[in-house]
């Protein structure tokens, strides 16, 4: 992306966790960053700031403390937190986020909910998630709600190791379904793009996918990259924990459906990852989990 706009101040909260790479875009575009956490000593806080970021204190559940961290800045930039708090804490904490950015007078509040999320959705985290963006667009809050799909990261999630380490990619859902995923990466490179051009964001909710393929495809992919075979092995969903149980389910029947021809052409300048690209960028992870020794037949 070339740069279009003013620098701006922007306040990433939850600065290292998942989605902390906003910070590095934003600092390599010449915007001022604060990035907010609850561990200001901690050794990514210090990393943050080695890059050029100033670090300050903010917790979800302190609205005051959020609230604090905000005032000042032209955006705010956020995303849920189930995956570390379930969807309880992921609607707690959205709210606060919101009510934090509208006490600041924030000039625009970008924020990553994901795509399913429903009134009507049987599962309990989208149903949380659609509660969140309905609280933010009830407030007098300039925003934008990105809305990404199942993550490629993912794929390092600690169920997934044991396999991928005996060269076999689990799947718990039918190793022939499409399935849509998106990388971290674009997400970062969607929010950095709405911060910086909110007009044309304003009030919008952008559902985000990089890629779709199904479990054998990936596989196909990851032993292409890593120069070992590996095969997918199906998995049964009621291994798991019941929030991700759940997850697979729905993700099997229903699954997302975002169009990605269209997102790719009206925004070509994040620079999309499709899935083996993606994995490429993991080669180094990926060659010290992948046991498997057997040769890649090209």
């Amino acid at each position: 992306m070339s740069t279009t706009t003013e620098p701006k101040s922007v306040l990433v909260a939850g600065a290292t966790g998942r989605l902390g790479l906003v910070v590095e875009l934003l600092l390599a575009r010449g915007h001022r960053v604060r990035a907010m956490t609850r561990e200001v000593r901690s050794r990514h806080a210090a990393h943050l700031r080695e890059l050029g970021a100033e670090t300050v204190f903010g917790d979800f559940d302190d609205v005051a403390s959020i609230t604090a961290a905000a005032r000042g800045v032209d955006a705010l930039f956020a995303t849920g937190t189930a995956h570390r708090s379930g969807p309880a804490g992921e609607e707690r904490h959205g709210r606060n986020l919101a009510d934090a950015a509208a006490a600041a007078r924030v000039g625009h509040f970008v924020y990553s909910s994901g795509e399913g999320a429903a009134e009507s959705s049987s599962l309990p985290l989208f149903q949380a998630k659609f509660r969140v963006e309905e609280h933010i667009r009830s407030l007098p809050l300039p925003h934008t709600i990105l809305a990404p799909v199942y993550f490629m990261e993912n794929l390092f999630n600690p169920w997934n190791l044991p396999a991928l380490r005996a060269g076999k990619l689990p799947s718990p859902i039918a190793v022939d379904a499409p399935l849509q995923q998106v990388a971290i990466a674009d997400v970062a490179a969607f929010a950095t793009l709405a911060i910086e051009r909110p007009d044309e964001f304003a009030s919008k909710r952008v559902p985000l996918a990089s890629d779709e393929l199904n479990a054998v495809e990936a596989a196909d992919a990851m032993s292409r990259v890593v120069g070992r075979r590996l095969v997918t092995e199906q998995i049964s969903a009621y291994a798991l924990a019941p929030g991700l149980r759940f997850l697979f389910a729905w993700l099997e029947r229903v699954g997302h459906d975002v169009d990605i021809g269209a997102l790719r052409r009206g925004h070509p300048q994040i620079g999309w990852h499709d899935y083996e690209g993606w994995l490429s960028s993991q080669r180094a992870r990926l060659g010290g989990l992948c046991a498997s020794r057997e040769p890649v037949v090209r």
